[in-house]
């Protein structure tokens, strides 16, 4: 893979040195290209591009990289919401009382006794400030002061009293620790790292559809390229059979055979052109969130398949896909992600046993700051300690939550070596593809150099009267499918290393894509 990567490196700088970093012409002829061109006709603006620069392209506008980018900032704020539940709430409050009532006051007049009614005014004012939360031990706390002012006016005999306290209640059994306390937040962490992984994935599925994309159409247009070539033989036996027949020396039937042989090759060439514009959109697609834009653009390949020996080692391949592929990674994520729901729901099923305590001072004054003088005095200070045991009866809901989460951990952890075996036969058989097609490329290689001397010598014959029209059409035929069989067989080998590296998951380190934080 190290030679075959370094060869790419060496014709995309080579190219960059020669033509600018995406070229456009009309006319092929006018750019000056160091890998093999080949002529399509279009009347499109052409467009040469290297497989990098459609990597670069799938990178910024690619759209199911765009819609998985987003989900590991949307997780984030799940982490955000989650440590929320440790800010502190800032409270305050104030009520004032304006209240009238009649006191009813008795009298002796000589013998007699009368009653008469005497009205009475109570005005009151309740201020409170305090601030409160929960600590990560599960504690929740109060600091608080709520002086209460009450008498006949706000100006004479107005008596300020209340407490300034800071109260606290800890769990003891349901609810007690870090471990618990924290299960939401590292649960809400190993949720983005699962987002995070899910669209290092999806980068590695969209890279390796680029490079597919990409090779699928250099074979269509080489593919394209052999078959003119192989029309071009076949008009050029048409030729000469006619010539031949002009002079007496074959037969009409020749010249049918030989336009038959024109015919089915234009036929082909119509078959190619249309597969070239498939696997040209099919590598717009993936390259640009506006295929539109490529609408009057032919895109021509510039990196040429090179088949060079990668030697592969299924054993490392294996682990080196244990440790990086991210699907693996985010099934592992989500076993330890379940473990913590499993630890917490298993605290649930025990009963609550709170301690609470909150200790203070008492004030009396006749204004705010009396009463605020009395309280930093100290000398009347207030306390209280308690302990309160809620045992639920039953607790069918905790022990339900509990059971289900430790079947579906049961069940995650069954699902990861399940893939962990998916994985292990995926890279063999990857590995395997890969030599398989290198041999296979190379014996398309020799194939087609067999098929060119049996074409050659069959002409050869011909020329000397010992064969025929239809002889030398079976030989172009077998040249015209050794030659697709040779570029079809180049390009599986390079898709068997694109697949291999997916298999791995080291698609991002072999093309030098670097993840960075912000994606």
């Amino acid at each position: 893979m190290n030679a075959a990567k370094h060869s790419l490196v060496v014709i995309i700088t080579v190219c960059t040195l020669c033509a600018s970093y995406i070229a456009r012409a009309d006319d092929a002829t006018n750019t000056t290209m160091t890998a093999t061109k080949v002529t399509v006709p279009t009347s499109k603006t052409r467009m040469y591009i290297t497989i990098r620069e459609c990597i670069t392209r799938a990178l910024q506008n690619n759209l199911d990289i765009q819609i998985q980018r987003l989900n590991p900032s949307i997780q984030s704020w799940g982490v955000v919401l989650a440590q929320s539940t440790y800010d502190p709430a800032l409270k305050g409050s104030a009520a004032y009382m304006d209240s009238k009532s009649a006191s009813l006051i008795t009298y002796y007049s000589g013998a007699s006794e009368a009653t008469t009614t005497t009205p009475v005014r109570t005005v009151s004012l309740s201020p409170s400030v305090g601030l409160g939360g929960t600590f990560v031990s599960g504690a929740t706390y109060d600091l608080s002061a709520s002086p209460y002012g009450s008498g006949p006016s706000l100006n004479s005999n107005f008596v300020y009293s209340g407490t300034t306290a800071f109260s606290v209640t800890q769990p003891l059994l349901k609810n007690f620790g870090f471990g618990v306390n924290t299960a939401f937040i590292r649960i809400a962490r190993k949720s983005q790292e699962i987002a995070v992984q899910n669209f290092i994935l999806q980068v590695i599925n969209s890279v390796s559809a680029v490079e597919n994309a990409y090779y699928e159409l250099v074979y269509a247009i080489e593919n394209y390229k052999a078959t003119q070539e192989d029309l071009a033989l076949a008009k050029q036996l048409l030729d000469e059979t006619r010539r031949k027949v002009q002079i007496g020396v074959s037969s009409p039937l020749d010249v049918t055979t030989a336009e038959s042989g024109v015919a089915s090759r234009e036929e082909a060439i119509i078959l190619a052109e249309r597969t070239i514009l498939d696997n040209e959109n099919a590598l717009k697609l993936v390259i640009s969130q506006n295929v539109l834009e490529f609408r009057d653009v032919s895109l021509t390949p510039v990196d040429y398949p090179l088949v060079e020996m990668v030697e592969t080692d299924v054993a490392r391949s294996i682990r080196t896909a244990l440790d990086m592929r991210p699907d693996y990674l985010a099934a592992k994520n989500s076993v330890e992600k379940q473990n913590i729901q499993v630890k917490y729901d298993r605290n649930q099923l025990w009963p609550e046993v709170d301690l609470s305590g909150s200790y203070g001072w008492n004030g009396v004054g006749g204004s705010i700051d009396d009463w605020a003088s009395s309280i930093g005095s100290r000398e009347l200070p207030v306390w209280s300690a308690g302990l309160t045991v809620t045992i639920p009866l039953g607790n069918r809901q905790a022990r339900s939550n509990y059971q289900a989460a430790r079947l579906q951990a049961e069940q995650l952890l069954v699902q990861l070596k399940q893939l962990e075996q998916q994985i292990i036969v995926a890279v063999d058989n990857a590995a395997g593809h890969v030599q398989t097609n290198l041999k296979s490329a190379e014996a398309a290689s020799v194939a087609l150099r067999l098929a060119e001397e049996s074409y050659q010598a069959e002409r050869t014959k011909l020329l000397a009267g010992t064969s025929t029209t239809l002889n030398v059409l079976t030989q172009e035929s077998a040249l015209a499918d050794a030659r697709s069989a040779e570029i079809r067989a180049r390009a599986n080998y390079m898709e068997s290393l694109v697949a291999l590296a997916q298999a791995e998951g080291t698609t991002l380190q072999k093309n030098d894509i670097v993840m960075d934080e912000r994606f």
